[in-house]
């Protein structure tokens, strides 16, 4: 019952700064402040700092508890709704209250009660446990990076399964507000029930397709946000929430949930100092994928004219088809700012190094096309990685078929070698 991440021995770490972390308290220690480095305030620019400042002026209530609505979102949990959660639940390693599913759903209806009345009144005050708001970090090691620099470990958050238990059911009413009243952006297919990244992937392809039909060129633009999770506004989500009319009980759980989360990073037995998370959506969190969709909801609202446009979750592509380059790419580079705008206001940065133009065409001679994000040029690229399918210029999926045989093969010799190494023994 002990959870599925098993801590491992870390080498010495060294620092950029030279600083050399021997025992493990140390380097849980610097782990730790490197983690919490990538939710710091400090990477967020004057500029966007004034921007948040001045929408959350024109939002003075945000910070401000609801009062019950009334309506059936904010009424009492049952105890059909917590066994429905209970039933779709997996394994994962339990928080710092070492509370596993396993134990959780062994439990009998009366004691299940008994969760449910601890669950209730949390919904009723929108006061969680700070418990529940702390996450202990194991650092896993990155593939192919060095195990010796701090930054070649990714975090891993082991939180309160009661909390994700309670998300569970916090998640089922806000999806069903969300989708039933219409409230969320008919291109994301990102973490929608019926949906997956075919639906975006296929909705690109089809306007190629006819672009091709009608000797077009159909131009691309393919989005990068930077630490799109780990640098999320809080402030800026529960505006978000407000602008959708979600409020009651439910804004004052998402609101509490958001704040005054803490994280420790765990190097075998020792444990590091606790520290605030300055912005984010908790990682590991049974709400953060649905969180993060309010929050990108209307990133495609302000495009003009017939500009196509798919999202999942952070994935975004807008695109648009014509005869004229020309007027083409004059389009798409006022969509480019659009999105740039909005990034801006919300406090997201996107990456120019990852962002990409692809021109889709049947013509001999591939078209140049020139945009720009933050009056920097775009990568022009020959195939692109769109939600796992590679699509080249000409839409013959050749990069996909070529890319598939290479990583079936690379799967094959490491199947080979590790059973021939076990062949030697025998």
């Amino acid at each position: 019952m002990g959870g599925i991440y098993r801590s491992q021995t870390l080498p010495v770490l060294k620092n950029d700064e030279g600083i050399i972390a021997v025992t493990d308290n140390e380097k849980a220690e610097m782990l730790a402040k490197v983690f919490v480095r990538v939710h710091s305030d400090d990477n967020v620019s004057e500029e966007a700092k004034r921007l948040r400042e001045q929408n959350k002026n024109q939002h003075p209530d945000v910070m401000i508890k609801r009062n019950p609505s009334g309506d059936a979102l904010d009424t009492d949990f049952t105890l059909y709704e917590l066994k429905r959660a209970l039933g779709g639940v997996k394994h994962t390693s339990p928080g710092k209250d070492y509370v596993c599913y396993i134990m959780i759903k062994h439990l009998t209806d009366r004691s299940l009660n008994m969760i449910l009345c601890l669950f209730n009144r949390i919904w009723n005050e929108g006061k969680l446990p700070p418990s529940w708001k702390h996450g202990i970090i194991v650092p896993i090691g990155k593939p192919g990076k060095d195990k010796s620099n701090p930054t070649g470990y990714r975090p891993i958050a082991l939180t309160s399964n009661l909390c994700k238990l309670m998300e569970k059911l916090i998640i089922y009413r806000l999806n069903y507000v969300l989708e039933s009243k219409g409230l969320m952006s008919p291109y994301q297919s990102g973490f929608r029930e019926g949906r997956n990244t075919m639906d975006a992937v296929l909705s690109l392809e089809a306007d190629i397709r006819k672009a091709q039909v009608n000797k077009e060129v159909l131009v691309g633009v393919l989005f990068d946000i930077e630490k799109a999770y780990d640098m999320l506004w809080k402030e800026g989500l529960l505006i978000k929430l407000k602008c959708m009319g979600i409020g009651g009980k439910m804004y004052n759980w998402i609101m509490d949930f958001l704040l005054e989360r803490t994280i420790q990073v765990r190097v075998g037995v020792e444990y590091s100092k606790t520290y605030k998370i300055d912005n984010g959506t908790p990682q590991g969190s049974v709400c953060s994928p649905v969180l993060f969709n309010i929050m990108i909801n209307d990133v495609f609202n302000n495009l003009k004219g017939d500009i196509g446009r798919a999202l999942f979750a952070d994935d975004g592509a807008i695109w648009k088809r014509g005869r004229n380059i020309i007027c083409v790419s004059k389009k798409l580079q006022e969509s480019v700012e659009a999105v740039e705008d909005w990034a801006n206001n919300w406090g997201f940065r996107l990456s120019v190094a990852k962002s990409q133009v692809i021109c889709f065409t049947k013509k001999k001679r591939i078209p140049v096309v020139k945009l720009k994000l933050y009056k920097q040029d775009l990568e022009q690229v020959s195939a692109v990685k769109y939600l796992g399918v590679w699509m080249d210029q000409r839409l013959t999926f050749a990069t996909h078929a070529k890319k598939l045989i290479e990583k079936c093969k690379t799967g094959v010799l490491h199947f080979s070698t590790k059973h021939s190494k076990k062949e030697l023994f025998l």
